[in-house]
């Protein structure tokens, strides 16, 4: 029986949707030689493992390392070093929001470096992207959208160490009903009770279907090359309802969390925007509440489980919104193709969570750390 380990942080949604699957798997991870605990203080009783798993969104704020390369005599690293004295194999689970933001610069001081996005060229790491990200570069380079500060977290990956680079899991087997509940993070200190995947999914043919197109988002990001997308996609839209004078409710005035879950199940179309990452909440809730999902195009990346394919599962839309009036009118035309695409999302989405796909977790989980 090996013992994993993962050191976590309670007050971090993105950590806890990372987390979920590993705390509802806790048996079938066993029955599959694998006994795990999730800490959140790291202990010499954490450390002492045969498999530690480090989550990068609650190491980095727990050792006050706030470098953008984290250095070699500074905390992340002095720690690494450390665990190693206890801990059998060392993972590093980078959960950093996008495919561009990684810290290979650790990647001598661990074994494995999963991340829930990677490029599918692996040779673009070893190229500084203008604001971190791939889309970002396409922003400055197409829109000339320009950051007040530079983006100086960049460390090419050394093709030496690309063999520890691999996909982890990604923030879609995480708890997304459970955490619009109140005792979201009080349920969390008993780690053994498993996440909400138990709801009601709404059909895409449900007769309260009666919002177009429905969008609510973020647009003020501090980074201009961020924040594009998002104000530009805000922008078009509201011209397109204009225009056509189709039922949109386009980032329109806050919501109660009731009002914003009614509204999302009479969606039919939701996009949902790149922001720090190309991934997000709004992906799954689409899924969720049987809405068809319309998103930036996402074939320069890969994750896992891979639900996102184009024209299946979601919509892809350009990067330069060059197709988005007339994906958007033959989306709202076009009730059987919607419905299609938005259907085999949720199913594909919901398979993704069921018994059978957190056993498909399990043994993801197992070729991973055995690798």
């Amino acid at each position: 029986m090996k013992k994993v380990h993962f050191l976590s942080r309670k007050q971090d949604v993105i950590v806890q949707y990372l987390i979920a699957p590993v705390r509802y798997s806790k048996v079938g991870l066993l029955e599959r030689g694998f006994q795990t605990k999730i800490f959140f203080h790291p202990s010499p009783r954490c450390l002492s493992c045969d498999v530690l798993c480090l989550v990068s969104k609650a190491i980095l704020p727990m050792l006050g390392d706030k470098s953008p390369v984290l250095h070699p005599t500074g905390p992340t690293i002095g720690f690494l070093e450390k665990a190693r004295r206890y801990a059998n194999k060392i993972v590093w689970l980078d959960s950093s929001d996008s495919t561009g933001v990684t810290h290979f610069e650790l990647l001598p001081y661990v074994d494995l470096y999963l991340k829930k996005q990677l490029l599918k060229d692996r040779t673009l790491y070893q190229k500084e992207f203008y604001g971190g990200r791939i889309f970002s570069e396409f922003y400055h380079s197409t829109f000339g959208i320009e950051d007040e500060l530079p983006f100086n977290q960049f460390y090419p990956l050394c093709p030496g160490f690309a063999s520890k680079v691999d996909l982890s899991w990604n923030i879609g087997l995480g708890d997304m009903v459970g955490s619009f509940s109140r005792n979201f993070y009080q349920r969390l200190l008993a780690d053994h009770r498993p996440p909400n995947y138990c709801f009601p999914a709404v059909a895409p043919d449900d007769s309260r279907k009666n919002v177009d197109v429905f969008l609510r988002t973020s647009t003020d990001l501090g980074r201009a090359t961020i924040a594009f997308h998002r104000q530009e996609l805000v922008r078009r839209l509201r011209k397109l309802k204009t225009d056509w004078d189709f039922i949109g409710d386009i980032n329109g005035e806050r919501l109660s969390t009731k009002e914003f879950r009614n509204t999302m199940m009479r969606a039919k179309i939701m996009p949902s925007p790149f922001g720090w990452g190309e991934l997000g909440v709004r992906d799954y809730e689409a899924f969720i509440h049987g809405a068809l999902l319309l998103k930036p195009d996402m074939s320069h990346m890969e994750t896992w489980p891979a639900i996102f394919e184009e024209s299946e599962t979601y919509q892809p839309i350009d990067w330069g919104f060059g197709d988005l009036d007339t994906i958007l009118c033959e989306l709202l035309s076009d009730h059987g193709k919607r419905n299609r695409i938005a259907s085999q999302g949720q199913a594909t989405y919901l398979d993704s969570i069921s018994p059978a796909g957190m056993a498909r977790f399990c043994d993801w989980f197992v070729e991973k750390l055995e690798a």
